[in-house]
């Protein structure tokens, strides 16, 4: 560990003295509870309290926790760093996966308790208090930097610093992972909604804890946020996602207005992306099976509504990824048409793959099956995209049912053999 650190203030040698790490201009830290704290500090940080990490503010969802990961790519033996760790629950999960994880933070509450978290769990993770601005760490350290639900506590100076920090601890090839929110675009749609509604119309409350909501400083946008990345060195690939206004604002509407930013920042040149309206897919592993009970959440594109235990409604036409490592010649669905007018009028779904229409079928039970169609040509290895059509959608109100979502097909798995 002491080779990869420097000190934070003179960028000068760290040694190891009676258990503190010290540099000669006087400068050194402290270890207590598994935590290396800044000798003299004292805790200037009090506002992000072990309640605050509590507070329904902190998204603490297995659903942004499995992207961040998934996003760095974690492998055994890789160094990996947590920027502004919190409670420390992505820094465990890389640890878990046999990552060297580090993680650092201005809050000794959060250290406190990522230090707790990791010895109930029994992993190791090496953290250290920061003043915000200078890693204590020699360049070239790490494969990967996440920094998830930094940027929207500090400024534009504090951000530009920290990103340029990112840049020089990275090794070349490694890439920075980040994610804000609440959105720019989507702070601006919820004030002008309100404003119109004459304050009837309240968004602003899924997206901030008014309690908390000082301590949200800078709301960012896709655009600010790859112009950073680019300022600091970083090739960027920007995406925003709509998660806390889901299901609040018309499908048509919240499409264009994401409520969260997500960024990959690589040292050296980003890839070309094969889907424009999916970019992070090169970045990350695909299985060339899509099991709908297990899956990454980015494996699923438009028109799918939500998980149900195994299985996924789409919408009339819905699409999904996946990648093939070899040459293959079949494409399998597990499928359902679960409803109520099939003996009358059969349900017809179309297949695409890549844009090519590969299949129909017509489904005349409700019953879950399989269904392989044979492809026109092999597929190539790498990025493929999945389109399902049906022919048209029902409502379970209709028929008795409170659900009024438009269903089109329950879909269990599809994947190329």
């Amino acid at each position: 560990m002491l080779s990869l650190l420097r000190c934070p203030r003179c960028s000068g040698e760290l040694e190891s003295i009676h258990g503190s790490l010290c540099c000669s201009c006087g400068f050194s830290y402290l270890l207590r509870d598994d935590v290396h704290l800044i000798e003299g500090a004292g805790n200037h940080d009090t506002e992000y309290s072990e309640e605050y990490y509590r507070s329904s503010l902190y998204d603490l969802s297995e659903d942004r926790i499995s992207k961040v990961v998934s996003l760095a790519r974690i492998l055994p033996g890789e160094r990996v760093l947590d920027l502004g760790c919190g409670p420390g629950v992505v820094a465990l999960r890389c640890s878990l996966l046999g990552a060297e994880v580090y993680a650092v933070d201005p809050s000794r509450a959060a250290l406190m308790i990522s230090a707790k978290r990791a010895r109930d769990a029994g992993a190791r993770i090496e953290l250290f208090e920061f003043d915000g601005r200078s890693l204590p760490f020699k360049d070239s350290s790490f494969d990967t930097v996440i920094m998830a639900d930094v940027a929207e506590h500090i400024d534009d100076g504090t951000l530009s610093t920290l990103l340029s920090e990112c840049f020089r601890t990275l090794t070349p090839g490694g890439r920075l992972v980040l994610h804000t929110a609440p959105a720019l675009e989507a702070m601006r749609a919820a004030c002008l909604l309100r404003a119109i509604s004459l304050g009837t119309a309240d968004l602003q409350k899924h997206l901030v804890t008014p309690e908390y909501e000082h301590l949200h400083i800078r709301y960012h946008s896709r655009g600010s946020i790859r112009g950073f990345m680019r300022a600091a060195g970083l090739s960027p690939i920007v995406w925003g996602e709509v998660k806390y206004l889901k299901d609040k604002l018309p499908g048509f509407i919240s499409r264009w207005i994401p409520d969260q930013i997500w960024a990959v920042g690589l040292k050296g040149r980003a890839p070309d992306p094969t889907f424009p309206e999916a970019p992070y897919l090169d970045l990350i592993d695909l299985p060339s099976e899509i099991d709908m009970l297990n899956c990454t959440e980015w494996a699923i594109g438009a028109g799918f509504y939500p998980c149900e235990g195994c299985f996924r409604w789409t919408e009339r036409s819905a699409v999904l990824y996946l990648r093939s490592n070899e040459m293959k010649s079949h494409l399998k669905l597990d499928v359902a048409a679960a409803r109520p007018d099939l003996s009358r009028r059969p349900l017809k779904l179309a297949v695409h793959l890549d844009g090519r229409k590969v299949g129909e079928f017509a489904l005349s039970d409700p019953g879950r099956r399989s269904i392989c169609f044979d492809l026109p040509t092999p597929i190539s290895p790498g990025l493929h995209r999945v389109r399902l059509t049906v022919d048209r959608t029902f409502v379970p109100r209709e028929w008795g049912n409170d659900d009024t979502r438009r269903l089109g097909i329950a879909v269990y798995r599809v994947g190329v053999i």
